[in-house]
């Protein structure tokens, strides 16, 4: 009898809740103002576990176990919540919300790992729904990021947007943290953030935070300039079929603004399926394709000095790939000299001083292939094995062609990234295991292609066969004996050694790319062979429940790097390099003084196993409410972050005989010889070869690399007023120690003998990373407010602005940010009859500012900019769709976000949404 009865139970708990439940409530709900569904709306029952959500048409069905009476709660973020009373198990509830305003609503929790008001977070966040994603001028998601207080960018392409806050706005930023569905979204060899190349789709972001500043104590020590977490949404609270179709132009008007690209189509095609089969299983698939004729860098700035290519024969142009190779070619002057003495009226002038030649550079337009593709793919199944605990499946697929912008140009070519989780989550806890496996497909390196370009087409110096410095030489004599004028003269000698030059997209230039780019950097071409892999399992406990007095939160996690590029990325030629990384933290928060004082406690340990000793990170903060709706908040950080795989161990090739580097000792020492023959600074080598004094060398004091820390304070100030404006203002201050930043240096492996400096195939130059010796501050202010106009009108306006005191003069710090920033939004969400119309426009504006690209690619200042966006939309409501008119940069006034990245200007689109929520 008892095993009948263990059978029994065991039979009951095991069944799907469908079979146990016998009593079925079914409703419709809608807007009462539009008289539209509402979907997406949480139907729970009041003092129960069963709930559900309606779907993309408004209705739901919940199966419960209780009997009647029982009240429903009716609630969603934009509505006034509701009770509803059911009496009878038969016929369909037809329930009606009433519209309200969100501000002041918005509920975060990446502040604290806990759902809380955004208004009451112990720190700055930004936040942005996936209503406003629906409603915005900008063509994606990370277009809207710019304009979040705190919040720059570097758009290398567009497929690569790389963001920073407070500061520190560079491509490629490997201190930013970009979290999706709980997994770190980095690149595993290269460590920064992929961007949206195989992040959530379009129609699949639910919400997006931003936490501004070190956020490390949480997230990890890469998230010293911050950190952004997105979440996808559940395919049991969105359901159904979604379709956005956006085509559009770009290159318009392009003569007038040095655009190279004629106008051109822009594409992007997004849809999403979701289906909650039953109570228990539910899943979604996720598909978008991009595709346009991508932004073009140009620019023409001489890295070399003032002249242009016209007035400079070293002219190495920014974006002008293969001028790097530059020779001194006064020892052909003097060869020729000693062949023919009767030239020295002609020569000895010239031998006075210096006379570097720089090779033809390639301009990017058509040499970089600038056709954009991306296209990614997502699916994910969910079970719920119990109203509290759910499993889930998922896995992203991106691939495609875009470029971003480091120490030179590089188009990601046939890139491919997969990103795949396991995850058991319960409202307390969850485990989570995730990877990362990426193929770097054909990378082309503009810089170093270019010049072995014109090395094998011909060569620079061969002793027994010439080559072009030679004829080079040979044509300037000859145009000035002919009566030439210097400058003439230079531009004679540089046609005369450039006869037979491999011209962009000719079959010549075509073959020699094709065979340079598909050669591995370490057989002598510029072929990147990266498919390192990540491998990281996490969990996290909320013991709030089992300690009474104050919340505490608890959790693990474990990372591996397999960094492997075949000695193309990392000093890994025999195997892999395994880096691990353990940390562990935890919160406390109490809220006192009758819950109007909120205090809060974080403490984490990492270690990484590149490095000797572990590291502590903590945060405390205060969030006082001095009157309802009226928050002060107080916080401090100290956080270290290990250096990057990138900062620590890169080995990349950037041009002849010009390396990005790491600061470890294994590559400074072990690889670079540093401690056999001395790096002098860069700069000091350009003075030698300049002046031939010796005396102006300077050898670069190098340690090996270690973690940097950061003690962070901010003060800040939130408010609701009157349930229509909301208003905050904050100030923060950031002492660094041990600041990584970048040297230029250089050293001659083989010889102590500085006249190697002379010529560059007997020295070679690295931009490393090292660790400055100086403090470093950093500091700022922000203030915004949002203000509900009433009749669905909504504006909002941000200022901040950003500072740096860096002593470490020989440092390039990357900091690239203007002084302030100004960004607008004003909308209306409905208007007509029925609120079929609403509109939304943008202006972002900041002054002009220095740039510098780390690893000499270029430095200089970027203009002023004021970017304007709009849209204007209809819905459809009975075909439940929606067309929508718009432009990003509606002025067409082409803008840049940094030196040798791409000027971009307007594209002008139509978009057709189809049961879009």
């Amino acid at each position: 009898m008892n095993k009948v009865m263990l059978l029994s139970l065991i039979l009951y708990f095991c069944m799907p809740g469908s079979l146990r439940a016998q009593n079925l409530i079914k409703g419709n709900i809608k807007n009462n103002a539009t008289q539209e569904a509402a979907y997406a709306v949480s139907v729970k029952v009041k003092n129960g576990t069963e709930g559900t959500y309606s779907d993309d048409r408004g209705r739901f069905q919940l199966k419960t176990s209780k009997k009647l009476p029982l009240t429903l709660i009716i609630s969603s973020i934009g509505y006034e919540p509701k009770e509803v009373a059911v009496q009878s198990f038969s016929g369909i509830l037809e329930i009606g919300l009433e519209p309200a305003s969100v501000l002041g609503q918005e509920v975060v929790v990446s502040a604290s790992r806990t759902v809380q008001k955004k208004l009451a977070s112990p720190v700055t966040i930004e936040q942005i729904s996936s209503k406003e994603i629906s409603s915005s001028p900008q063509l994606n998601y990370m277009d809207m990021i710019q304009g979040l207080k705190g919040v720059d960018v570097t758009v290398s392409s567009i497929g690569f947007t790389s963001i920073s806050t407070r500061g520190f706005n560079t491509s490629g930023n490997t201190n930013f943290t970009q979290i999706v569905d709980g997994m770190d979204n980095q690149a595993p060899g290269l460590n920064f953030p992929l961007g949206s190349a195989i992040s959530l789709t379009q129609l699949d972001v639910d919400n997006i935070e931003m936490l501004s500043g070190a956020s490390s104590a949480l997230y990890g020590s890469r998230g010293l300039n911050g950190t952004m977490i997105m979440s996808g949404k559940d395919p049991f609270k969105y359901q159904g079929l979604s379709v956005l179709v956006t085509q559009g132009a770009n290159h318009l008007n392009n003569k007038n603004h040095n655009d190279p690209v004629a106008p051109s189509a822009y594409y992007d095609w997004t849809i999403r399926y979701a289906k909650q089969v039953n109570e228990k299983f539910a899943f979604k698939i996720n598909s978008q394709y991009t595709q346009a004729k991508d932004w073009v860098a140009n620019d023409a700035s001489n890295k070399n000095g003032t002249g242009t290519a016209l007035t400079d024969p070293n002219y190495n142009g920014a974006n002008y790939y293969g001028g790097a190779t530059s020779v001194d070619i006064s020892p052909f002057l003097q060869a020729a000299l000693a062949g023919e003495p009767a030239l020295a009226p002609i020569i000895e002038p010239l031998l006075s001083r210096p006379n570097y030649v720089a090779r033809t550079g390639y301009p990017e337009f058509g040499y970089l292939d600038n056709k954009a593709r991306l296209f990614k793919v997502n699916a994910e199944l969910r079970y719920k094995i119990n109203p509290k605990l759910e499993a889930l499946i998922s896995g992203t697929y991106g691939t495609g062609n875009i470029v971003y912008t480091n120490d030179t140009r590089y188009q990601l070519k046939g890139f491919k990234v997969g990103q795949y989780r396991m995850e058991l989550k319960s409202d307390k806890w969850f485990v989570r295991g995730y990877t990362t496996q990426e193929n770097s497909g054909r990378t082309i390196v503009a810089g170093p292609t270019a010049q072995y370009i014109n090395e094998s087409w011909k060569t620079s110096y061969d002793g027994n066969t010439g080559g072009w410095y030679p004829e080079y030489t040979y044509g300037l004599i000859n145009a000035l004996a002919g009566g030439s004028g210097l400058n003439e003269a230079h531009l004679a000698a540089r046609a005369f050694a450039d006869q037979g030059r491999a011209e962009l997209g000719s079959p010549l230039f075509n073959r020699l790319k094709d065979s340079i780019t598909n050669t591995p950097i370490s057989d002598g071409g510029t072929l990147f062979l990266d498919r390192s892999k990540l491998y990281n399992a996490e969990a996290q406990y909320n013991f709030t429940d089992l300690v009474k007095f104050m919340s505490v939160i608890a959790g693990v996690n474990w990372r591996l790097y397999s960094l492997n590029s075949k000695n193309t990325l990392f000093p890994d030629k025999n195997k892999p390099i395994n880096v691990k990384e353990y940390s562990a933290y935890i919160q406390l928060a109490k809220k006192v003084a009758d819950d109007k004082l909120s205090i809060s406690t974080s403490f984490r340990y990492d270690k990484n196993t590149l490095f000797s000793s572990p590291k502590v990170t903590s945060r405390a903060s205060l969030v006082f409410e001095a009157v309802k709706e009226n928050f002060i908040r107080f916080s401090y950080q100290n956080a270290y972050s290990f250096p990057s795989n990138i900062q620590a161990l890169q080995n990349t090739l950037s041009g002849y005989n010009s390396f990005s580097s790491g600061g470890s000792s294994l590559l400074l020492n072990d690889n670079y010889q540093f401690n056999k023959f001395p790096p002098y600074t860069l700069e000091s080598v350009s003075k030698y070869q300049q002046t031939g004094d010796a005396g102006v060398l300077q050898k670069f004091q190098y340690n090996d690399i270690k973690p940097q820390s950061v003690n962070a304070f901010e003060l800040g100030y939130a408010a609701l007023i009157g349930k229509r404006v909301i208003f905050d203002v904050l100030g923060y201050f950031s002492t660094w120690k041990n600041f990584i930043g970048y040297a230029n240096v250089a050293n001659t492996p083989g010889t102590n003998d500085v006249t190697a400096f002379k010529d560059h195939s007997t020295y070679i130059q690295y931009n490393i990373a090292f660790n400055g010796g100086q403090m470093v501050n950093t500091y700022g202010y922000a203030a915004s407010v949002s203000v509900d106009l009433g009749h669905n009108f909504l504006t909002k306006v941000n200022y901040f602005s950003d500072h740096i005191r860096n002593k470490n003069n020989s440092q390039i710090n990357n900091f690239n940010t203007p002084s302030y920033h100004i960004n607008m939004e004003f909308g209306n969400s409905g208007f007509g009859k029925k609120q079929e119309w609403s509109f939304s426009t943008s202006l972002r504006y900041k002054p002009g500012y220095f740039y510098v690209v780390s690893g000499g690619l270029a430095s200089g200042q970027v203009p002023s900019s004021a970017v304007i966006d709009a849209q204007i939309s209809y819905k459809l409501i009975k075909a439940r769709s929606g067309i929508r008119l718009g432009a990003t940069n509606i002025t067409n006034q082409y803008y840049t976000t940094g030196v040798a990245n791409p000027n971009i200007g307007a594209v002008y689109y139509v978009t057709y949404a189809y049961n879009i929520f």
